[in-house]
């Protein structure tokens, strides 16, 4: 079958009108996120006079993500998780829209008020990730689930790539302030889609008939809403905790390249062009890797991915270890390479956890695969900034982390189906 009728064969998912619903809204909300995260940087260093504005920026961000993310899970676990994403856009429409007033001459803007913006917006984000990893199951048929995270994943991947250029075209021309306005109309959007949505769709813990039986075990595990039961998920699924600190130690490589990847350009590879290179490696890699899950002609085991996504990112902490005796170009298909199995393999992973681990712990679950990130991440970046002069030791670490933790993840995978009650 060639890929061309392939990929028709995945797209046919979104003839079903529940999902082509949510996944519309997502493809605007995500157009409308792409130049954010740039224009964003660029306000609070215009706004601030230095860098250390971006700084305060990015913390409040990620500060209100790492301490929202537990609630979050539990409120998409507890509550219909359409309201839930419903609230979280509603959230982000006022971060925004107020951020933009100010911005339009309502009130001299100060440093704060994109702090504040900033870390409501991490708030709606915490609420609303965990609400959509519940969702999405709910949507399709399992033997289509990981089409459905594949167009998701697509549509994340292509908006990055959009995100830089038209934030500097938006920049350049009509400003700030109409980027939050953009922003604003598309969470407006994808709130009415959702409104949408929830008339045309039935929770599946409602449409759900059980046996008395199996009814009160699961009310009585439903009672334990906290944060630490997602945690608690783990011990009865032992290829998920496993499958998490194999994910946790690839977000710190992800942290680590961010500060150490434009470091090494300058200092070895001849300046920031080769940054911009590597960087857009990234991009493709990260976009690739979405396009090959989705035309694959069937669904990819977790077993083999935990093993490829190593494979991955040890190629790429070892040609920067190499970096003096190989070439930019081969460093450079190695992030590419990198970014591919890292954005294939995740999409493996979310299906492979909301396929086998029961509904109504998954935005639980959900959150800890957030929390995991929004912990890794940053953490891989303080380790960037302190070990400066040590990288080669730092990747050497890394590597054996993901070697000795591919090796448990990919034994244990599949050995647990999901539960019904």
């Amino acid at each position: 079958m060639s890929t061309t009728v392939r990929l028709k064969d995945k797209t046919a998912i979104l003839r079903e009108r529940r999902f082509a619903t949510f996944f519309a809204g997502n493809v605007v909300s995500k157009v409308g996120d792409a130049a954010v995260p740039v224009a964003f940087a660029l306000a609070a260093y215009q706004v601030s006079g230095s860098a250390v504005g971006i700084t305060w920026v990015l913390l409040s961000l990620w500060g209100a993500r790492f301490f929202m993310v537990a609630t979050g899970g539990r409120i998409a676990d507890r509550y219909d998780r359409i309201k839930v994403m419903i609230g979280a856009d509603v959230l982000r429409i006022v971060a925004q829209g107020a951020l933009a007033l100010l911005f339009a001459g309502l009130l001299p803007v100060e440093s704060w008020h994109l702090c504040l913006s900033a870390a409501l917006y991490g708030v709606g984000t915490a609420l609303y990730n965990p609400a959509q990893i519940g969702l999405t199951p709910e949507l399709v048929p399992e033997g289509r689930l990981q089409d459905a995270n594949g167009l998701l994943s697509l549509v994340a991947d292509v908006a990055f790539l959009l995100g830089p250029v038209l934030a500097g075209v938006l920049m350049g021309t009509v400003g700030f302030a109409w980027v939050l306005w953009l922003d604003v109309a598309s969470f407006a959007v994808n709130l009415v889609l959702l409104l949408r949505l929830s008339r045309i769709h039935t929770p599946a813990r409602r449409a759900r008939s059980a046996a008395p039986v199996e009814a009160e075990a699961e009310a009585a595990d439903t009672e334990d809403t906290r944060f630490r039961a997602g945690f608690a998920v783990m011990a009865q699924y032992p290829w998920f905790g496993f499958g998490m600190a194999l994910w946790f130690v690839i977000s710190l490589g992800i942290g680590l390249t961010a500060i150490a990847g434009p470091v090494i350009a300058v200092d070895s590879l001849g300046g920031t062009g080769a940054w911009s290179v590597l960087a857009t490696c990234l991009a493709i890699g990260s976009l690739l890797g979405s396009l090959t899950v989705i035309s694959a002609s069937k669904q990819h085991p977790w077993k083999a991915a935990a093993v490829v996504v190593t494979l991955g990112a040890v190629l790429q902490f070892t040609t920067l270890t190499l970096r003096d005796h190989l070439p930019t170009a081969v460093i450079a298909a190695s992030f590419a390479l990198c970014a591919l199995t890292t954005a294939a393999c995740g999409i493996v992973w979310g299906t492979a956890y909301q396929s086998e681990i029961p509904e109504r712990y998954l935005s639980r679950v959900g959150s800890v695969d957030n929390f995991v990130n929004a912990v890794g991440v940053p953490v891989g970046m303080l380790l960037g900034g302190l070990f400066t002069d040590h990288y080669d030791a730092v990747f050497l670490v890394l590597s054996l982390l993901l070697v000795l933790l591919a090796l448990p993840a990919a034994r244990l995978a599949g050995r647990g189906r999901k539960a019904t009650s």
